[in-house]
């Protein structure tokens, strides 16, 4: 018999949607199907044309659910540069909203099993070599970036400044991001008497980041903190709360912490005034998707030990990774945030039960001139 383990990953939301429900999920199922040791299924929704429409980019469309496991794995493996050995299934699912929420559960475990994009690690490599050629690898100060909704770190960063103006005279900083409270969030901004500027979301790893010295990021509620990996993965300084969903960042150095507003000002002025430390091999391992790998295998007790050992990556194989695939994923990602997916609480319809090979839910009967049909 296979001893091999088998993990299925079930998540809510799939590329072409970029989101961390989509990609952190990918990305997982890639590398833990790397080696062969595992047999990994991931399972994602099928959305019927009427509702890709409300979640997919740029009036991207899929006729069948092959084509769109074409595309997802022609996306995973441009970024991770192998060959995906991962199944997939589809489920049919439906658009609905969804709301962010966290709950503390009996013998839970609290363990940082994320990852960051292989490319955030090559524009890391390209700053240590700007900063040892001429030290000018940052020429410009803070920025935030993130969905705009007020809960994704919006508030405390506005409640933050707005207390503590008069110590942070001539900070300039820029927001960006896109979302349902868009207007509010920069109406609030501008009201401050600092020089804050609010421009539309873009993809983090735009060049436009690369040069960038502080990320500030305020947020206790986006407890997988992908923004703060990648910023640190791109090798700036990270300034965020004193908080266990940042615990695995305080390893870095270039991650700075506050309690409170006072530390804040410290906190953030400071970091202006240093220049980042580089990564070391160690910590760029720690960034990336083999190490997520290995502490996900160890937090699981899975007591197969592939015997192929995950290595660590050298950071020249970080260069190798692909970026040719169309952008136009990640410029509109933005606009949809607020929409998901879901398992269905109902039947699914002809459409999604042909494409997916389900039986035809029967129609119901009913009583129709003086006949049962």
């Amino acid at each position: 018999m296979d001893k091999k383990h088998h993990i299925a990953i079930y998540t809510t939301a799939s590329i072409p949607w970029l989101t961390g429900t989509s990609i952190n999920p990918l990305f997982r199922a890639a590398y833990l199907a790397k080696y062969g040791e595992q047999k990994v299924t991931l399972v994602i929704p099928s959305l019927p044309l009427k509702d890709q429409e409300h979640v997919f980019p740029s009036g991207i469309k899929f006729n069948s659910h092959l084509e769109q496991e074409k595309c997802v794995r022609q996306w995973v493996e441009e970024r991770t540069g192998f060959a995906s050995n991962f199944s997939i299934r589809f489920y049919p699912g439906k658009v609905i909203r969804l709301s962010a929420a966290t709950q503390d559960l009996p013998r839970s475990l609290v363990c940082n099993v994320h990852g960051v994009n292989p490319k955030f690690l090559q524009i890391g490599m390209k700053t240590i070599g700007k900063q040892q050629n001429d030290n000018q690898a940052f020429s410009k100060g803070v920025y935030y970036i993130g969905k705009m909704l007020w809960s994704k770190g919006y508030k405390e960063l506005l409640r933050l400044l707005r207390d503590h103006q008069k110590e942070l005279a001539g900070l300039e900083i820029d927001l960006y991001g896109s979302g349902e409270d868009s207007a509010q969030i920069e109406v609030s901004f501008k009201k401050l008497e600092l020089a804050v500027r609010v421009h539309p979301a873009r993809d983090h790893a735009d060049p436009l980041f690369h040069n960038y010295k502080v990320l500030l990021n305020p947020s206790t509620t986006d407890v997988v903190c992908t923004t703060t990996a990648e910023a640190l993965a791109m090798g700036k300084i990270v300034v965020c709360a004193n908080h266990p969903s940042n615990e695995f960042f305080m390893q870095f150095q270039n991650c700075r912490t506050y309690d409170d507003g006072e530390g804040f000002v410290k906190a953030t002025l400071l970091a202006l005034s240093d220049e980042p430390a580089p990564l070391t091999d160690k910590q760029r391992h720690e960034l990336s998707w083999e190490a997520a790998t290995e502490r996900f295998l160890k937090s699981a007790q899975l007591d197969v030990v592939p015997t192929k050992k995950i290595s660590k990556t050298s950071s020249r194989s970080f260069l190798s990774t692909s970026l040719s695939l169309t952008r136009k994923f990640e410029d509109a990602s933005a606009s949809v945030h607020f929409m998901g997916t879901g398992f269905l609480s109902s039947q699914p319809d002809e459409e999604q039960c042909k494409e997916l090979g389900l039986a035809i839910p029967s129609k119901k009967k009913g009583f129709s001139s003086g006949r049962w049909i």
